[in-house]
């Protein structure tokens, strides 16, 4: 028998698209039905997975994936079309802003109910209920309705009454992110708690930073199949590589009409090899370069360009600026200009890196791209075979440097 607390076995989810559910037909309501109204989709399909007691499992994924879909079945909402979900244990459930809440109750009479639907007594909850009123931070509402919340307010609650009510399994839906930051920090602060004090997490967010830092362990969803499962890096560096290759499509999709700005374009962002091919995957001996060609359509007194680079979409690698080095702020006259920035060999781990470009005057940013190229770091050297006991290099970034050894016997 199993030993872990949630057991995933070929679970599936069927969903007709474009159904009625009322009883009308399309053909009644618009005098026909339009073709591909109706299709299959299946939201999950043959996933299987443990959990062991104690994990923190982070869930990634695009929208679409099958993220929710998976939580819901495992917070007992809805049911699976094939297989099985095995949950050993009190769940505490954070799926949406206000899952679970009546509107026309107050905060007060929500913690109640809530708690009585998590299996507690009303002394059990009498007893938490000033911790979930103090870590709420609304205690001054918590007589009011919830229906006249702020959505900041709905999560402050929901994530109190989740949390304190001693949850075996504490399963958390991208929600944190309606918190200020302040409020964000408090509840990481929280989970960390109730990873010492043994409890299961299951958290689902689309910030990899999160994930990576709570996360012992982690899935990535596509398409409602698992893609990845294991450490939590090596998850995070799979789900960077999909999105880059996502990315690298919408790009290519994107090149032949640039990206404009009323007074600057940027026509091409491209990463090359010290000689000077184009190229996406590097060695970590390779020197990187980075060529931006960009076009001003106006005069201007000052312009500033920079590029950020990320590595497994969370982590910020360093940003470099034209006015931090040999090319100040300077007048620029209506033209097609390129710039190139060269990063020299040994300072990128292996992993994979997003480029946000931006240009701007010394008042105003004109222009900002997300996501304008990625690229890849391996280590590809033969010499890095006696590293295998490592997942992946320590730190942010390699930095080189020189050892001597003196023999003092």
């Amino acid at each position: 028998m199993s030993k872990a607390i949630i057991s995933v076995e070929h679970l599936s989810k069927y969903y007709r698209l474009g159904e009625m559910q009322s009883g009308l037909s399309l053909k009644t309501m618009f005098g026909g039905k339009p073709k591909g109204a109706s299709r299959d989709l299946w939201a999950l399909k043959d996933v299987s997975f443990e959990v062991p007691k104690g994990e923190v499992m982070g869930v990634v994924g695009r929208n679409g994936a099958g993220k929710s879909t998976l939580l819901k079945i495992l917070s007992r909402i809805t049911d699976p079309t094939e297989g099985r979900a095995v949950v050993r244990g009190r769940v505490g459930s954070l799926l949406e802003v206000g899952t679970g809440f009546h509107p026309e109750l107050t905060g007060r009479e929500n913690v109640f109910m809530n708690g009585s639907i998590l299996g507690m007594t009303h002394s059990e909850i009498r007893r938490k209920f000033d911790e979930i009123v103090e870590f709420s931070e609304i205690g001054d509402f918590i007589d009011t309705p919830v229906k006249r919340y702020s959505s900041g307010m709905f999560t402050r609650l929901a994530f109190a009454v989740a949390a304190n009510m001693d949850p075996e399994i504490l399963i958390i839906d991208e929600v944190l992110s309606v918190g200020d930051a302040a409020f964000q920090k408090k509840c990481l602060v929280k989970i960390r708690n109730l990873m010492k004090g043994g409890r299961t997490v299951i958290f689902v967010s689309h910030s990899i930073g999160s994930v990576a830092e709570l996360c012992t362990c982690a899935i990535l969803l596509h398409k409602g199949r698992i893609l990845k499962s294991g450490s939590t890096s090596d998850v995070i560096e799979q789900y960077a590589k999909l999105i880059a290759q996502d990315t690298a499509a919408q790009t290519t999709r994107q090149d032949a009409a640039g990206y404009h700005g009323q007074a600057v374009s940027i026509n091409s962002v491209t990463t090359r090899k010290a000689n000077g091919m184009p190229d996406t995957v590097f060695d970590i001996n390779d020197e990187v370069v980075v060529e931006i060609d960009y076009e001003i359509h106006a005069v201007l007194e000052t312009l500033q360009l920079s590029v950020t680079i990320s590595r497994n979409m969370g982590e910020l690698f360093s940003s470099f600026d034209t006015d931090d080095l040999d090319m100040p702020l300077i007048r620029r006259e209506p033209g097609r200009y390129r710039a190139v920035l060269h990063v020299p060999p040994h300072f990128f781990k292996a992993g994979s890196y997003s480029i946000a470009a931006h240009l701007g005057t010394i008042s105003a940013l004109l222009l900002d791209i997300p996501s304008a190229a990625q690229f890849t770091v391996e280590e590809l050297s033969e010499n890095t075979a006696y590293r295998s006991y490592k997942k992946e290099r320590l730190g942010s970034v390699i930095c080189p440097g020189t050892w001597t050894t003196t023999n003092l016997s």
